[in-house]
């Protein structure tokens, strides 16, 4: 079955690299692609179905809302202290 897509520059370059390790089968690569991400996105909703994900995650929300969090910059700080002493 054919089917005609429009490809910016950019994933242009990247389908013809790939296809150029597969004997330039471009048709090779796009359903490769397809099956991975479909494979990919099978995987996200079973983790985010699975209840102790959704648990942790609900906590995590809670954690953020109280304020329970550590910043960006605190947690850089704190590693480059840690760094400096080993």
């Amino acid at each position: 079955m054919r089917r005609q897509f429009v490809l910016d520059k950019r994933t242009e370059e990247l389908l013809e690299e790939l296809a150029a390790d597969r004997a330039g089968n471009r048709s090779h690569v796009v359903r490769e692609a397809i099956q991975l991400y479909a494979e990919m996105e099978a995987r996200l909703d079973q983790i985010e179905g699975d209840p102790e994900f959704r648990r942790r995650m609900e906590a995590a929300d809670e954690d953020i809302r109280a304020g329970r969090v550590t910043s960006h910059e605190e947690v850089k700080r704190r590693f480059q202290i840690k760094k400096h002493r080993s």
